[in-house]
């Protein structure tokens, strides 16, 4: 892969990295908001919060590394470091988890009996939020990928 095109897939990856963020932080009910409303009320009622907050700033503190010159094998691994466990955690907190049962507190909605990959799409068919942020962490993922594989031939 030439020079330009490495730019160009940096800059895809940083646009990207930013949309995961905002879409993290910003969330109407799991972001940063969220976390200030558990923390004045001196609780964690859900990770989600905490966990969508401290990754969101992540992928912005990385893009910041990679504006300033840091960009290489590290970052990009520490990216996909990042996007990973949102995958699997939504993944996870769908079927496994039964969205969140292991709170004493939360409700459980019951065991899905179902492939669990038609259980995820199928609330991803409903949370359009959440479809848009897989697709913008499925295309950093991919870029991040490209990126530590291509820093790796020079």
């Amino acid at each position: 892969m030439d020079v330009v095109s490495v730019r160009r897939l940096r800059w895809v990856a940083a646009a990207l990295a930013l949309v995961v963020a905002g879409i993290h932080l910003l969330h109407p009910s799991h972001g940063g908001h969220a976390l200030v409303v558990y923390a004045s009320a001196g609780y964690l009622g859900d990770p989600r919060p905490l966990l969508f907050t401290l990754g969101g700033f992540a992928l912005v503190f990385g893009v910041v590394l990679g504006a300033n010159g840091f960009a290489g094998r590290r970052l990009y691994l520490a990216g996909i470091l990042v996007v990973l466990p949102f995958f699997f955690g939504y993944a996870a907190w769908h079927t496994l988890l039964d969205h969140g049962a292991f709170w004493p507190y939360i409700e459980a909605h019951g065991a899905h009996d179902e492939n669990p990959l038609l259980v995820v799409f199928a609330h991803l068919r409903v949370e359009r939020l959440a479809l848009v942020s897989k697709l913008a962490e499925l295309g950093l993922l991919g870029s991040l990928l490209v990126l530590y594989r291509t820093d790796h031939q020079r």
